[in-house]
């Protein structure tokens, strides 16, 4: 009932559906009027259904209504053979992403006295709402069929849904007009799926009979079943629902797929060329943040359109992929080559209040320097659009609680300048908020005020350098008050987001010495050797390689003093001198300093690599993620897909590491640091089995003790993240959490990757920093959500 009369209240969309009844099998007309109304973020339309169902239960009498071919125009127009209702659609919507028609039906079967099923058969036909060419109706055919795969076709059992159209309104008049037309649903008895038949006798035929091959997949029925089911009569229901954006009913995966579609090219968006947001002509780059005009959406990979799975990824920021799953709020982040949907862990589910932005008679101004902000009563928000480099504005709210304050903002000078700056939230002039950016960076804060007096000032200014005025920066403000309750969501504060698990969060473990060897870069490792700052010793010998004897190592090619080629030394004088362990030294040019690993058994410097990535032991990040899936997931284990996480530890550059004499470069670098720094090309592969954790998988090492694990850094660049300052949805506000993704050893540290609260970077400080972890899972293949339209308020629900 509150829904209804919120729905009631809004008045933001009216459709009118007439429904005519049954001609010569119900009788009579039958119209539904309906306001309608599902408000999503910021009050608007995000999707709306209206199920309408016949009025009256009619028997349809089969008297004269045999099995006929479908494809046969005459008997397809005979009244007497088929049952015929017409469906009048007077639509006027302002949601320009277009409504989705679907007809399902109740009870679309008749069953004998024997128990034997006989389909009743639809055909649909959609008049009088133009074609494709005018921007009105699309056929299902002319969308992307395979997001309908789950749909079934002419024949309809039980709740089960026909898609019949995609109609868009017409905008090219800058506003949406009416939809308005006809459905025409025809129901029959297909004789393809039908036989009646006395001599069949379901083993074998003659010459009187039936042949085995027409019967194959029909129902059979006798003469006397069909008489009496005849007599008997049949009634069922037809149900029209008009969908308004996307059908929330298939898979996540379906969803995504339809959201990427490109209707001009008859596939998905793909991410190496230019789209609605995308203006390079070679697509996405991935060295910059994402924006609108460098990749805000679902897009597809480059490379996989054609494989049975396309990997599909949200980009930038989005506000439609959150998810409610497991008792947890999530965000989808990407499909795998499965078809699964990989989530990362987004908070827990809270009631969520609708916010209702003040209106200009609410405000008391205070201050609005050159009058730069203007008020838009479209979306209640004041709006500056300016070629200065300082603005401010300051007023005064009725007192109340649950107040909060909305910014979205866009600097517009573009890449390659100087330009940049930072703005500032202030409560009764003391700072309480802020952010910043550099050119061409999005905006956006929500700071929580809670309760207000009517003497309280909020003021906003921004200040910033090296603007010109051809490239003028936006500025959107608003105040909000919490309204009624849409139900549980994912609305989490700047901080709620962020999950920190019991105990340290450092990525490997808590301990004294993190930053001394390679090993501290895996979600598990093996042996340890860690480094040791120290001089080489003067008069000492060192050899380009050793030979081992089972007990001791001997140099070869010895020469006294290191040069960098020279690496192994048993740190005598005596060139032929012998040890039971043996230094490897290398040289760090950011810090001009030496340092070595003890290497014993017969090891040598690459065999100490491949052993101190061997998976034996588990990293406190990994123990502590597999805690926490522990006493919240067990029970929805069997909804995820035992996908591979890639904690991919390949060395693109070994520098001092290098037994060969490649000292040039001052760290170790991983294949992940080459391709955020570097390629700036994100990668989904995994080169080696053992950096790629499954659960049983054996396309993996089978090292998790669950199927969950995080993200890497090559999805967080997918998802919109760069070393710089920007909005995505992986922002985790003033909370910074770990990927999977090893960077670098460098100044002889164990790095890695971060998200911080704009932008992915290189933890330079060592992996021993306390950043949070948030686990990531991966939903099974079609995996069906039950609601929702993605958004934080109406999250995508997985049951």
């Amino acid at each position: 009932m509150e829904e209804e009369k919120r729905s009631n209240k809004k008045q933001n969309l009216l459709l009118v559906l007439g429904l005519i009844a049954f001609i010569g099998l119900v009788g009579g007309v039958t119209y539904a009027f309906f306001n309608y109304t599902r408000t999503g973020a910021g009050n608007t339309i995000r999707v709306g259904r209206i199920s309408f169902v016949t009025r009256q239960t009619k028997t349809i009498s089969l008297t004269n209504l045999f099995p006929i071919d479908p494809t046969d125009t005459e008997a397809m127009a005979d009244d007497t053979k088929v049952g015929t209702v017409e469906i009048e659609i007077e639509g006027d919507t302002d949601y320009v992403d277009g409504v989705e028609y679907l007809v399902s039906s109740e009870n679309t079967h008749i069953t004998t006295s024997s128990g034997k099923v006989v389909p009743i058969s639809l055909d649909v036909a959609v008049t009088n709402l133009g074609t494709s060419s005018n921007n009105y109706f699309t056929a299902r055919e002319d969308k992307n069929a395979t997001i309908y795969k789950k749909l079934v076709g002419d024949t309809l059992v039980g709740d089960q849904m026909l898609l019949v159209g995609y109609i868009k309104p017409n905008t090219t008049s800058g506003t949406a007009e009416g939809v308005n037309g006809k459905l025409t649903i025809k129901a029959y008895l297909d004789k393809n799926k039908i036989l009646i038949s006395d001599t069949y006798d379901g083993t074998e035929s003659d010459n009187m009979g039936t042949p085995n091959s027409m019967a194959e997949g029909k129902t059979v029925l006798t003469t006397t079943e069909w008489n009496a089911l005849q007599s008997s009569g049949v009634s069922f229901q037809i149900k029209v629902e008009a969908n308004e954006g996307i059908w929330v009913k298939g898979s996540l995966e379906e969803i995504m797929k339809q959201e990427n579609f490109d209707t001009t090219k008859n596939r998905g968006i793909l991410d190496n060329e230019s789209s609605e947001f995308v203006r390079a002509s070679t697509g996405i780059n991935f060295d910059s943040v994402s924006s609108d005009v460098n990749g805000k959406g679902v897009y597809m990979r480059a490379g996989t359109e054609n494989d049975a799975n396309p990997i599909l990824y949200y980009r930038g920021a989005v506000e439609n992929n959150n998810v409610l799953f497991a008792n947890q709020c999530w965000k989808a982040v990407r499909t795998t080559d499965t078809g699964g949907v990989k989530l990362i862990y987004n908070g827990t589910p809270s009631e969520v209040f609708e916010k209702v932005a003040l209106e200009e008679s609410s405000y008391t101004i205070v201050t609005n320097i050159d009058n730069k902000f203007t008020f838009n009563p479209a979306d209640n928000t004041w709006t500056a659009n300016i070629v200065n480099e300082q603005i401010e504005i300051s007023f005064k709210v009725p007192a109340g609680d649950n107040y909060e304050f909305h910014l979205l903002g866009q600097l517009g000078q573009p890449s390659g300048t100087s330009a940049g700056g930072s703005f500032t939230i202030f409560k009764g002039g003391n700072s309480v908020n802020g952010g910043g950016g550099n050119y061409g960076s999005e905006l956006g804060k929500v700071h929580n005020f809670g309760t207000l007096t009517a003497d309280d000032v909020i003021k906003f200014t921004f200040a910033g350098s090296g603007f010109s005025s051809e490239y003028p920066n936006t500025f959107k403000i608003k105040m909000t008050q919490r309204g009624e309750s849409l139900g549980t969501g994912c609305e989490n504060s700047d901080t709620a987001t962020q999950i920190t698990l019991s105990g340290t969060n450092t990525f490997p473990f808590s301990g004294t010495n993190l930053y001394k060897s390679l090993a501290y870069n895996g979600y598990m490792w093996g042996d340890v050797y860690e480094w040791t700052n120290s001089a080489t010793t003067s008069g000492a010998y060192y050899g380009t390689g050793f030979t081992w004897d089972g007990t001791n190592y001997t140099l070869t090619s010895a020469k006294v003093g290191y040069d960098g080629t020279h690496h192994y030394t048993c740190n005598q004088t005596n060139a032929e001198g012998t040890c039971s362990s043996i230094r490897y030294y290398y040289y760090v040019y950011s810090t001009n300093n030496n340092y070595y690993i003890t290497l014993t058994g017969g090891d040598s410097i690459e065999k100490a690599i491949e052993k101190m990535q061997t998976n034996t032991n588990p990293s406190n990040a990994k123990q502590q993620i597999e805690s926490w899936f522990a006493t919240n997931m067990t029970s929805y284990i069997n909804q995820l897909e035992d996908t591979i996480w890639c904690n991919d530890r390949s060395i693109t550059t070994k520098a001092g590491w290098d037994p060969t004499g490649n000292v040039t470069a001052s760290s170790l670098y991983y294949a992940g640091y080459d391709r955020f720094y570097n390629t700036h090309t994100p990668s989904l592969a995994c080169t080696n089995k053992n950096d790629s954790f499954t659960w049983k998988n054996a396309s993996g090492n089978q090292k998790l003790n669950y199927p969950v694990a995080m993200l890497t850094v090559d999805e967080m660049m997918l998802a919109g993240g760069t070393g710089s300052t920007g909005t995505f949805y992986l922002n985790s506000g003033s909370n910074y959490y770990w990927s999977l993704s090893p960077s670098n050893f460098g100044d002889n540290a164990a790095n890695g990757f971060y998200v911080s609260n704009g932008g992915i970077y290189n933890a330079g400080g060592g992996v021993g920093y306390a950043n949070g972890l948030r686990p990531a899972v991966s939903l099974k293949p079609g995996t069906s959500v039950a609601s929702g339209t993605g958004t934080v308020s109406d999250p995508f629900v997985i049951e």
